[in-house]
């Protein structure tokens, strides 16, 4: 396995919980939006959707909890 860029996990994350905290709101597009973003970056990352879309969950938490 390569190793991942940390710089370009770095701004997917942040992305991709910007977009994730809109897709909550049940809109469809908003939802295809992170989907297709997901997909995207994972592809450019060469990681697992799966793992990337924890990784997603783990920063919005922390960030969460940064602000409270």
């Amino acid at each position: 396995m390569m190793p991942v860029d940390r710089m370009m996990l770095r701004q997917a994350l942040n992305e991709l919980v910007r977009l994730k905290g809109g897709a909550e709101n049940p809109t469809r597009f908003l939802a295809r939006l992170y989907s297709s973003a997901l997909h995207e970056w994972a592809g450019q990352l060469g990681v697992d959707q799966h793992k990337l879309n924890k990784l997603v969950h783990i920063k919005e938490a922390i960030s969460e909890r940064r602000l409270h």
